[in-house]
């Protein structure tokens, strides 16, 4: 028999036999992805990324209106003069309150995720820090995520995670012009202003 012919009667005869239950093998079954299959993290330490697309939107409106009217009269008569007395009182309110509060948020974070659930779900946690012209604005996100609300693209809606936290914190020239002076929290607190 030649060599080649021997080799390859080695390999059939490794490829027809059954494996055991103690047999190794070279692939492992926990983490094995397949060359065609797509790359959606599914695994701690995997990354994906989230596409924060939140709009909020809340208006509250009150009226009041209150109108009230009392009025006393007498008459007192005697044969040189007639007199006559009138008391009234009226009151009215009205007040009305309105509140509006909107907001918009778009950007693109990429998390890890840092725990796999018992229940298939994956917590996410992340955070990215961008500075412009001394002003440094953070995005930190943490949630938990379905794998099957990861796209093909390996990214994730915010509106799809749950138990979402995402905060939004800036600092810096823009920030700081935003804060009220002292003097003014002041007159503010003793309620002149």
């Amino acid at each position: 028999m030649s060599g080649r012919n021997k080799w390859s009667a080695l390999l059939m005869l490794w490829i027809t036999l059954p494996l055991t239950a103690g047999a190794q093998t070279l692939i492992n079954p926990d983490g094995y992805r397949a060359l065609s299959g797509d790359r959606r993290g599914y695994q701690v330490g995997d990354a994906l990324t989230v596409l924060i697309v939140e709009s909020t939107s809340a208006q509250s409106a009150a009226g009041t209106g209150a109108d009230a009217q009392t009025s006393i009269s007498g008459v007192a008569n005697t044969n040189t003069s007639n007199n006559q007395l009138t008391l009234g009182i009226q009151s009215n309110t009205d007040g009305s309150g309105q509140t509006r509060r909107s907001g918009q948020i778009r950007a693109n974070v990429s998390v890890r995720i840092i725990e796999k659930l018992p229940e298939g779900l994956l917590r996410v946690s992340g955070e990215q820090a961008v500075t412009i012209n001394d002003e440094r604005q953070e995005i930190r996100i943490d949630g938990l995520v379905r794998p099957d609300d990861i796209s093909y693209e390996n990214t994730i809606f915010s509106y799809r995670l749950a138990d979402a936290a995402i905060d939004i914190v800036g600092d810096g020239v823009v920030a700081d012009s935003q804060k009220q002076n002292i003097f003014f929290r002041a007159l503010k607190w003793l309620r002149i202003l």
